[in-house]
C-alpha cells in the first residue's frame, strides 16, 4: 500500500514536469515529419514513416525515463521530504520500490500517447498497421523498464547531472554490446607476436566483462524486422519471451543494487 501511494504521488509529480510536455512534444513532431521523408524514398514511404515513428518512440521514451528518472531520489533529498517519508512506517526499499512504479507508469502513458498518435498518422495516411509493430513497442516499454531502474540506481547514489550522463551513456553504449565481443574476437585474430597477443587477450577480457555487466539492449530492438512485417505477421514468442525475462531480471537486479547503495546512505 504503501509503495503505491508513493509511486501515485511519483507520477503525479512527473507529469507536472514541463520538461516531460516538451519531450513528447517533439516525438510527435518527428512522427509528423516522417511523412515528408517517405516521399523521397521511392516507393518505401510506408515503411520509413513507420520505421521513424517507432524510432521516435523508443528515443523521446528513454529520454523520459533518464531526464525525469534521474532526478526523482535528488528532489526528495533537496526539499528534505525523504526525511518526513522515511520518519513514518516506510521501508526505504518500498521507497524505491515506490519511486521506480511511478516513474515505469509515467513512461507507459508517455508511450502509449505517442503510440496512439502514431498509429493515428499511419491510419490517416493509409499505412498498414501490423501486429509486429505492437511486439516492437512492448519490448521497448521492457527495454524502457531497463533504463528506468539504471536511472534510479543512479539517482539513489549521486547528483541529477552525473546521474542523467551516467545512464544516457549506459542507454547508448548498451546498444552496442552485440558488437564488444566482436571487437574482442578481431583483437584476439589481428596479431601474430606474443606480446601482442597477450595484450589483445587481456583487453578482450576486459571487453567481455564489459559485455557480462552492460545490459544488453540490442536484443529488445526489433524495430527493423517489424517495419518489414507483412499485416498478418507477427514475431514468434520464442524470441519475444526470453528478452522479456531478461529485461525484467536485470531491472529487478539493478533495483536490489540501488537498495544497498540508498540503505548505506544517512538520512
Amino acid at each position: 500500500m504503501i509503495t503505491f501511494v508513493i509511486a501515485l504521488n511519483t507520477f503525479r509529480e512527473a507529469v507536472r514536469d514541463k520538461i516531460l510536455y516538451v519531450l513528447v512534444a517533439f516525438g510527435i513532431l518527428l512522427i509528423l515529419v516522417s511523412k515528408a521523408i517517405g516521399f523521397v524514398s521511392f516507393g518505401q514511404d510506408f515503411k520509413i514513416m513507420a520505421d521513424m515513428g517507432l524510432t521516435a518512440i523508443w528515443m523521446f521514451s528513454g529520454m523520459v525515463s533518464i531526464f525525469v528518472g534521474t532526478g526523482l531520489i535528488y528532489k526528495e533529498i533537496d526539499k528534505r521530504s525523504i526525511y518526513t517519508i522515511l520518519s513514518k512506517p516506510t521501508e526505504r526499499w518500498q521507497f524505491l520500490l515506490g519511486k521506480y512504479f511511478g516513474l515505469a507508469l509515467t513512461t507507459l502513458v508517455n508511450m502509449a500517447f505517442l503510440s496512439t498518435a502514431f498509429f493515428l498518422y499511419m491510419w490517416l495516411s493509409g499505412a498498414p498497421v501490423t501486429i509486429a509493430m505492437c511486439q516492437a513497442l512492448f519490448l521497448t516499454f521492457v527495454e524502457m523498464l531497463v533504463i528506468t531502474a539504471v536511472a534510479i540506481f543512479f539517482s539513489s547514489a549521486s547528483t541529477p547531472i552525473l546521474s542523467a550522463i551516467f545512464t544516457t551513456i549506459i542507454f547508448f553504449f548498451g546498444q552496442l554490446t552485440k558488437f564488444i565481443v566482436d571487437l574482442a574476437t578481431v583483437l584476439k585474430g589481428s596479431v601474430d607476436s606474443p606480446e601482442a597477443k597477450a595484450r589483445a587477450d587481456f583487453v578482450g577480457g576486459l571487453l567481455y566483462k564489459l559485455y557480462l555487466v552492460l545490459p544488453n539492449l540490442h536484443n529488445f530492438n526489433i524495430r527493423l524486422d517489424a517495419v518489414h512485417a507483412d499485416p498478418g505477421e507477427w514475431i514468434h514468442t520464442r524470441e519475444m519471451l526470453p528478452v522479456t525475462v531478461y529485461g525484467l531480471a536485470y531491472a529487478a537486479a539493478v533495483l536490489m543494487l540501488a537498495h544497498l547503495v540508498f540503505a548505506r546512505r544517512n538520512f
